[in-house]
């Protein structure tokens, strides 16, 4: 008889079958869910440290940007008539005019504005006057604005205030790479108003990559290696010249440390211009003409305050303006030279000065590269204003 064979069991198994109305397992609760929330907490966390590290160390070396009460301080001391020794001049000069001009006790009989080509206009180029000498880095035509509002608020408009016109005064905002004007803008916007000007829109005036700057991490390696390399510290002093730091000055000029005189050698500034003709090439920045009607709108509003108000422009290097009077860029400055006579003449202002070294007799030697004149050059287109203080 033939044995019986047992039945062959199915392969599959089957359990029995879900709920149909079974929630899922929290994201949390699931197998790897604690672990993944936990991977992104531990990458916010060292974000925020790196962050947090770097921006400390920003605002501990760098406290004539960040720190507002070392800004204030410092006013104070060059207000008081001293002097004040720092690493370099790369602070928020905005933010230390306006503190400046608020502590002000006396109003000078000339201020000087404009940008870093004027850094070394000392008091001594305009005798028996009271003098300041308020440039900014990088000075775009909102600044005119901007300056004149902090002036009247704190009454203390000059007798005479000499403006200036950079390559970049009237480029459009959209354009422009340097944004250290927005430190003003609450100024410039508030004159815009009084003058009854349009004024940019919130988007524009917003200080975002001054504010972010804080939290950028070469610049805290940077800063740290500079700030290795020199022995001495920030501090206010009674001397005009320090070994390695660079002073700035009671009447608001630079003065520069030996170190820095030394680098001043012929074959660096005639590297500096190279370079900066290489880097310019074929192109020339645009002047939007609504800038130039708010400018002319101030100085109509200076002129009836009584100010005495001059455009005065510093030369170029002669090799770079040379240079350039084949490419856009030198028909651009011819342009800017222009528009300050046309100003002048319809405004009654006086326009002296321009980007042609030569009528002034600056060589190249009176150049630290080839924009930045030193104080032999500047004055003598400071001595082409008929009696600075007075106008007469």
């Amino acid at each position: 008889m033939a044995a019986v064979q047992p039945q062959a069991r199915s392969a599959v198994q089957t359990g029995p079958e879900p709920p149909v109305d079974a929630e899922p397992l929290p994201s949390a609760d699931r197998p790897g869910g604690r672990a993944w929330w936990g991977y992104l907490a531990l990458v916010a966390g060292v974000a925020g440290l790196l962050f947090g590290t770097v921006g400390t160390v920003n605002y501990r070396l760098n406290p004539l940007v960040y720190n507002d009460a070392a800004i204030r301080e410092v006013a104070g001391q060059l207000d008081a008539g001293q002097n004040y020794a720092n690493y370099d001049p790369n602070i928020n000069w905005r933010a230390l005019r306006r503190e400046q001009i608020r502590q002000w006790t006396s109003t000078p009989d000339v201020i000087v504005f404009g940008g870093s080509r004027w850094w070394e206009a000392h008091h001594d180029l305009v005798p028996g006057k009271t003098f300041a000498n308020l440039w900014v880095s990088n000075d775009q035509s909102e600044d005119a604005l901007a300056l004149t509002y902090l002036l009247e608020q704190a009454n203390r408009l000059p007798k005479t205030l000499v403006l200036s016109l950079r390559f970049i005064s009237f480029q459009p905002p959209a354009e422009r790479d340097a944004s250290e004007w927005q430190e003003w803008a609450p100024e410039y916007t508030a004159m815009a108003d009084q003058l009854g000007r349009p004024k940019h829109n919130l988007a524009t005036n917003a200080p975002v990559k001054a504010r972010s700057a804080m939290f950028y991490a070469p610049g805290a390696w940077d800063r740290s290696v500079q700030v290795s390399k020199v022995d001495a510290v920030p501090h206010v002093t009674g001397e005009l010249e320090q070994p390695q730091l660079e002073t700035i000055a009671a009447d608001g000029s630079i003065y520069w440390s030996k170190a820095s005189k030394a680098k001043f050698t012929k074959p660096n500034v005639d590297k500096a211009v190279k370079a900066e003709l290489r880097r310019i090439g074929t192109t020339a920045p645009n002047i939007d003409m609504s800038l130039v009607d708010d400018l002319e709108a101030v100085v109509r509003h200076l002129t009836s305050k009584g100010v005495r108000v001059v455009l005065a422009q510093t030369p170029y290097h002669p090799t770079f303006w040379n240079t350039v009077q084949t490419r856009p860029f030198g028909a651009m400055l011819h342009r800017l030279e222009g528009i300050a006579q046309q100003l002048a003449d319809r405004d009654g202002v006086l326009a002296v000065g321009g980007y042609d070294p030569a009528p002034f007799g600056c060589a190249a030697s009176d150049f630290i590269d080839q924009i930045h004149a030193n104080t032999a050059c500047v004055g003598k287109v400071l001595h082409r204003i008929p009696d600075l203080a007075t106008g007469a």
